[in-house]
């Protein structure tokens, strides 16, 4: 199964997305920015990036530009319930800037299992 990191700062929601991808076999790596998670991505495998967009110190959006500028080609989800704003327009603004697919919270565990699914078998972005 893959390598899959996750990045969220809300410690509860990191560990229902980390509990639904170890059900199915993934092993699963948790940050709670996006500056810890290139530093991950810089120094150890992955298959797939999951971010969350709003986040303190590195949000999601500088994540994505980040891993692109090192792994072109990396998949990556961004998620977002978009707090006192638009989640829509942090999650294509995400788009923009990188993210290979986006996920609007709150998502079912199902919708979270088929996104996932989707990106790993794509392989690489084509971004």
């Amino acid at each position: 199964m893959a390598h899959i990191l996750v990045v969220d700062d809300d410690v509860i929601f990191r560990s229902l997305i980390t509990r639904a991808l170890e059900a199915i076999g993934h092993s699963v790596v948790t940050c709670e920015n996006g500056r810890k998670a290139v530093d991950h991505i810089e120094h150890a495998q992955a298959d797939l990036l999951i971010t969350d967009i709003l986040m303190p110190e590195m949000d999601g959006v500088e994540t994505v530009r980040a891993v692109r500028r090192l792994q072109p080609q990396f998949p990556i989800l961004a998620i977002s319930g978009g707090g006192p704003a638009n989640a829509a327009d942090f999650l294509g603004l995400a788009q923009v800037f990188g993210a290979t697919e986006t996920l609007l919270k709150p998502f079912q565990p199902a919708e979270l299992l088929a996104a996932v699914s989707r990106l790993l078998l794509a392989g690489p972005s084509p971004n």
